[in-house]
């Protein structure tokens, strides 16, 4: 019998370690992808408390530990979560996300435009932020701005639905009609089942007093509103 060195047994017990922190992993992933919430942040948090984590690692884990918390409701442990992925690792885009879509939703407009641009300037072409940080600067009334980062979330995607809905709508608020109808219709081009688009084109029709398009688009939104109403219901 061959007695093993201390470097050897030092070795094994490195590789033991690292082995509990890899099934921690596949626990956590595999408790989140069958909806086990709670579990999967008991196998998080234990994995944060295990002592081979780097700094990669706990910031993936906090990041995936707000997006729990959050899926729960619990929005300040949340954003406590991703304050932490920052900290552990500060070029992680999707946790300045993250926060800065928490703000939205509470409607702190100013904090979020921060954070959106922090995440921007970590992942510039992220055209789901830009959209966001467009709404931002929209619901502050400040339409140019808005109208310039949707046009930048647009060169990037020229094909963004979203962009050219919002757009539209920046351009309506304004009055600048021509350009509302334009990227309203657009949107409406590439899905034919946006009901929203279609009544808001309405309203910018009924706006400029051409009232049988806007009578048109109306009972188109009005009827795909049903059906999307309906096939929910099933």
């Amino acid at each position: 019998f061959k007695q093993k060195t201390a470097y050897e047994i030092a070795s094994c017990l490195v590789g033991s370690e690292m082995c509990i922190r890899d099934s921690l992993i596949v626990e956590a992933y595999s408790h989140q992808k069958n909806g086990q919430l709670s579990q999967a942040i008991q196998s998080w948090n234990a994995l944060l408390n295990h002592n081979s984590i780097n700094q990669d690692l706990s910031s993936n884990a906090h990041l995936n530990l707000g997006n729990l918390h959050l899926q729960q409701g619990n929005g300040d442990l949340a954003y406590e979560s991703m304050a932490k992925a920052i900290k552990a690792n500060p070029n992680s885009s999707e946790a300045f996300f993250c926060l800065a879509y928490m703000e939205q939703e509470k409607e702190n407009f100013d904090e979020a435009i921060g954070f959106f641009k922090s995440a921007l300037k970590l992942k510039p072409d992220d055209v789901g932020a830009l959209n966001n940080l467009g709404n931002c600067y929209d619901r502050l009334n400040q339409s140019q701005d808005s109208i310039r980062v949707y046009t930048e979330a647009l060169s990037i995607d020229p094909k963004y639905i979203a962009a050219y809905y919002n757009r539209g709508n920046a351009y309506s608020k304004i009055a600048n009609d021509n350009l509302a109808l334009k990227d309203l219709s657009r949107a409406i081009d590439l899905d034919n089942n946006f009901y929203q688009a279609y009544y808001n084109r309405g309203s910018v029709y009924k706006r400029l007093g051409k009232s049988d398009l806007a009578d048109k688009d109306f009972a188109k939104a009005q009827k795909l509103a049903k059906e999307e109403i309906e096939q929910s219901k099933k």
